[in-house]
């Protein structure tokens, strides 16, 4: 940053290929940093497609896509701006392995996360044919991630499909969302929307849809507790180690309307969080 300034640069690329929820967590107060120390700063970003409109909502200038890139591949730098015609040298700083998490270390409250809510979304909702209940909760049930992480980050199927059992009265409609469905779950209030809609669509669909969102630390929940934009959402949060995503950055929502519910498991397990107490938040 300081041989930025001195010498007058405006532009800055970033390279990340790792998670949703960090973009929010980690780059978006990056990216504000910048922008109060360089005036008419230029963030643009070079990533995979799946991450492309998450970049939207973070404010990035420009978004690179590098084709069938994988998650977690590492780039050369250079071959890869090379590839998409990026003139590496434009920049007055290029990131190719940012470190958030470190660089914000103790400083996490001074850039509070902010995305910025896209109106071209607000349409995308009304391609999926949702029943009309007095409560649609959105439910991720699995956050696809658990893999690059070292302890159990998804609640039990078994514990989902109790919780749906009592919540099945006329008033209420379930949402299931996320990327793949490889557990089935089945009821007459559930609508099962996973793998059918991109990042925009379940966006749009807890922006205008749902009253209420359940869902374990990951991505989905990060983008939508730091949207800003005024709705009401009731969130209920599950946990194994709450020394990290939203818990960790300790930043309020942007949205004054959404009430937030975090549930942290006995013995940081959340195999051992009872249905009874997820229950209870959500009837709260």
């Amino acid at each position: 940053m300081a041989r930025a300034k001195g010498q007058g640069g405006t532009r800055f690329l970033f390279f990340w290929n790792r998670g949703l929820g960090d973009i929010a967590l980690g780059l978006v107060p990056l990216f504000q940093r910048i922008r109060k120390e360089v005036p008419g700063a230029k963030i643009e970003v070079l990533t995979r497609e799946e991450l492309r409109a998450a970049f939207e909502l973070a404010g990035a200038d420009a978004i690179h896509v590098i084709p069938g890139l994988a998650r977690e591949a590492r780039v050369e730098l250079p071959r890869a701006c090379a590839s998409l015609g990026i003139e590496l040298e434009a920049f007055a700083a290029a990131f190719d392995y940012p470190d958030p998490n470190r660089w914000l270390d103790g400083r996490r409250s001074e850039n509070p996360p902010v995305l910025a809510w896209r109106p071209a979304w607000d349409g995308l909702a009304d391609r999926f044919e949702i029943p009309r209940r007095r409560r649609v909760i959105a439910a991720h049930v699995n956050t696809e991630t658990a893999g690059y992480y070292g302890y159990v980050k998804d609640w039990p199927a078994d514990a989902w499909r109790e919780l749906f059992r009592r919540q099945d009265g006329d008033d209420v409609q379930w949402l299931l969302i996320g990327q793949g469905a490889p557990t089935p779950y089945e009821g007459p209030n559930i609508t099962d929307l996973r793998g059918s809609t991109n990042f925009a669509e379940l966006m749009s669909l807890v922006r205008h849809r749902c009253t209420a969102l359940v869902a374990p630390d990951g991505g989905v929940l990060t983008m939508a507790y730091y949207l800003a934009e005024q709705f009401q959402l009731d969130v209920v949060s599950l946990w194994s180690d709450p020394r990290q995503g939203i818990l960790l950055q300790g930043c309020p929502s942007p949205n004054a309307r959404l009430r937030h519910t975090p549930l942290v498991a006995p013995g940081e397990d959340l195999r051992k969080l009872s249905v009874d107490a997820v229950a209870a938040a959500i009837d709260h």
